[in-house]
């Protein structure tokens, strides 16, 4: 019997070997290798902080793997030696594998503050994160907020509806970051935080907490050449993850910057070796660049093509999308594949098409304004973007996460067949995809016309 071996208790470690038992029944013996003592949906994190979740709710049961024949130990991988096809774990147990799976996830980045690790100071990555920061703000009345990306705005959210009285999100940047958003929905996303009086502050770099007398922490930013201190209750640093490739570089596997090399079928550069999830470095369906992948929906795909491809079945990973959305004080925003600036960077041609609708039929009134922008690019000018600000952008996110993995043209986009329903989309003659598209569509030609030179096509 085929020995199946995972290094990492999240989604993509499981799951790898859960489809590759199911595909194969009976021919793999699997085993998980954890150091986490939980599975614990981090998703969660913010719902947690805001009530709207509770910590134990988060923690799936270890019987969601093991009614799959998958076994989990919980030891630390410190050691794979790729000849002899082993893991040594920090209990000094030795783990033989016919294939392996690294899924060692990601950890986050602290920056080299001082008073970084003074106490009341969180990142908010596991279900202990979550226990401390829960009970920390149960009594808090102030928090500061290091970072505006994707998880910085989310907390920050999540407080205010948790009842938080003071929130402050601190950014070094001069907007929220442009992989992110592009400005003119930067400018809705901070105008959101703001009407809910939450202090941002942009081009501002910590550089020293303080611990006061009373317990409380002294956040001193810089800001032109001047400083400004913040007094809080607690500090949470949200400045991105790292991946944790450590151990598979030792082990002589190619890493790049952006987390462990792999191809189209996840295999890394050692035979009998996969990587998925936050550590993996899979390509971009859009660009063709490797890109970080440090996305929970990512993380399972890529799971299910190693396990497709250890039990037998060659199915190539599409490249990622870098697909997300988030949640903010009642207000959606989704992104999918490059926004307007990191396009114009990397294509010569680029169409644009915006379009302003309702998440509903105009008639009720509950309806509320959503935006969409498309960008396409290239010589074939296919979808290559996609932003969305509003309610229930999820649907529209999903469908341009498909045609961007599908390489979609301007032409193929107009062939959209969409669904209509009064309390559910748009007014069918106001669906923003096609709107967008026939709006990029429009600038597209008055540009050909002008680069002709002529007065029609």
């Amino acid at each position: 019997m085929k020995k199946l071996l995972a290094i990492g208790c999240g989604g993509a470690g499981m799951f790898s070997l859960v489809v590759a038992s199911q595909l194969r029944k009976g021919k793999f013996e699997t085993i998980v290798l954890s150091d986490e003592p939980d599975i614990y949906c981090r998703c969660t994190s913010t719902y947690i902080l805001s009530g709207e979740a509770e910590i134990d709710d988060a923690i799936q049961p270890e019987s969601m793997v093991s009614d799959y024949g998958v076994k989990i130990i919980h030891e630390k991988a410190v050691k794979i030696d790729t000849a002899k096809r082993e893991v040594l774990t920090d209990q000094g147990t030795v783990f033989a594998y016919d294939e392996l799976v690294i899924a060692t996830g990601a950890r986050p980045v602290r920056p080299p503050i001082p008073g970084i690790d003074l106490p009341g100071i969180y990142t908010v990555r596991t279900s202990d994160d979550a226990r401390r920061m829960q009970e920390t703000a149960r009594t808090a009345e102030s928090v500061v907020v290091i970072g505006a990306g994707v998880i910085g705005m989310e907390v920050a959210g999540a407080l205010h509806v948790g009842q938080m009285k003071h929130i402050a999100l601190v950014e070094s940047a001069a907007s929220i970051p442009r992989a992110i958003a592009d400005p003119e929905f930067a400018d809705r996303l901070v105008a959101l935080l703001k009407g809910y009086d939450i202090y941002v502050r942009f081009e501002s770099r910590v550089v020293e907490i303080k611990l006061g007398a009373d317990g409380k922490k002294e956040v001193v930013i810089e800001r032109a050449g001047a400083t400004e201190s913040l007094v809080a209750d607690m500090v949470i640093v949200a400045t991105g993850v790292r991946p944790n490739s450590e151990i598979a570089e030792e082990a002589g596997i190619e890493v790049s910057p952006q987390g462990i090399v792999v191809d189209g079928r996840m295999r890394t550069s050692s035979a009998h070796v996969y990587a998925c999830g936050d550590c993996a470095a899979p390509h971009s369906a859009v660009t063709g660049e490797r890109v970080a992948s440090t996305l929970a929906s990512l993380a399972i795909q890529q799971s299910k093509i190693a396990g497709f491809q250890i039990a037998g079945f060659p199915i190539r990973y599409g490249g990622s999308t870098g697909a997300f959305a988030l949640r903010i004080l009642g207000r959606e925003y989704a992104s999918v594949g490059l926004t307007e600036e990191l396009a114009r960077e990397k294509f010569r041609w680029v169409a644009v098409g915006r379009a302003e609708s309702t998440d509903v039929y105009n008639d009720l009134k509950s309806k509320q304004p959503l935006w969409v922008k498309l960008i396409f690019a290239g010589p074939r000018m296919r979808l290559v973007g996609y932003e969305a600000y509003g309610n229930g952008v999820i649907a529209s996110a999903e469908v341009a996460s498909f045609a961007i993995g599908q390489k979609t043209s301007i032409l193929g986009m107009l062939r959209f067949n969409y669904i209509s329903h009064p309390s559910l989309t748009p007014w069918p003659f106001m669906n923003p995809i096609i709107m967008a598209t026939e709006d990029a569509m429009n600038h597209l030609m008055q540009r050909i016309r002008s680069f002709l030179g002529a007065r029609s096509i």
